[in-house]
């Protein structure tokens, strides 16, 4: 009976240690950003402890931005940029390994809006806020977006866990049956 009940034990824990995927937690720059300097580096910050990670940047033409290094620290996926970015918009993807052993993926995108001459960087913020506000989406459309994604990751293990679970649920039943014929 000690020995059931300790299987038992161990069935309710083991499903809680087999979900530990890395979720993003923050980035620098922040998603939607717009900057007034172009970034040293961009940083992505996570939940858990990762092992692997990638990123690659690309500008408005579709044309990839070199990065110098790209480094997966403890926590973090750091890319250093070699060189500044001109004015525009910019997509990071990317991607990392968990602990677990399983890849997390996403996008972050943000804008570089560097003043260059004082009477041209006034016309353009102008001209930039009134573009922005016509075509960008809202911030609750973007936090949405991004949640969406972390759901559908999770979503796609969801299943796996789920079939899992009923199995080890199915072997302790037929267990315990066989067990309590036994007496």
């Amino acid at each position: 009976m000690k020995k059931l009940f300790a299987f038992l034990i161990l069935l309710l824990i083991m499903p809680l240690s087999v979900n530990a995927h890395a979720g993003l937690s923050s980035s620098t720059p922040m998603e939607g950003e717009a900057l007034d300097v172009s970034p040293e580096e961009i940083r992505f910050q996570f939940d858990s402890a990762i092992q692997q990670g990638a990123m690659t940047i690309v500008d408005e033409s579709g044309s990839e931005i070199a990065l110098s290094d790209v480094s997966p620290e403890e926590m973090e996926l750091v890319g250093q940029l070699e060189d500044e970015l001109p004015n525009g918009t910019y997509v990071v993807d990317w991607s990392v390994i968990s602990q677990d052993g399983h890849e997390v993926a996403g996008t972050l995108t943000f804008n570089v809006a560097a003043e260059t001459v004082e009477a041209e960087a006034a016309e353009e913020t102008a001209e930039a806020t009134e573009t922005e506000e016509a075509t960008a989406p809202p911030a609750e459309e973007e936090a949405s977006q991004t949640v969406a994604a972390a759901d559908e990751a999770a979503a796609e293990t969801t299943p796996w866990m789920t079939i899992i679970l009923i199995a080890v649920l199915a072997i302790a039943a037929v267990t315990i049956f066989v067990m309590a014929r036994r007496r």
